[in-house]
């Protein structure tokens, strides 16, 4: 039960953390309590001994899930694609007009 309540606090400690150093602060909140889950869960997942005995390697864990999924949301941020509707074309075949002979 300590190992869980150690992985609670690490979350926590650094979902705060990135909250009160980042400019949006609700993305944030979702991001770092996103990330230090994961980060953490997966590591429960594929060393439940190591990450019970440890107490270091639960805030490890949820500080890589962070930051991937901070590098994550980043990428695809960046990729406007993503983010922006497809814009239309406009029709420019109005410009050209042709003299009668």
């Amino acid at each position: 039960m300590a190992a869980l309540g150690n992985a609670l606090l690490a979350v926590g400690v650094l979902t705060a953390a990135l909250t009160a150093t980042a400019l949006d602060r609700r993305t944030a909140a979702l991001l770092g309590a996103t990330g230090g889950t994961v980060g953490s869960f997966l590591a429960w997942l594929l060393a439940p001994q190591a990450w019970t005995g440890s107490w270091l390697l639960p805030w490890i864990a949820a500080a890589a899930g962070t930051v991937a999924v901070v590098a994550g949301w980043a990428a695809a941020r960046a990729y406007t694609g993503l983010t922006r509707p497809p814009r239309e074309h406009e029709d420019d075949t109005t410009s050209i007009t042709t003299l009668p002979g």
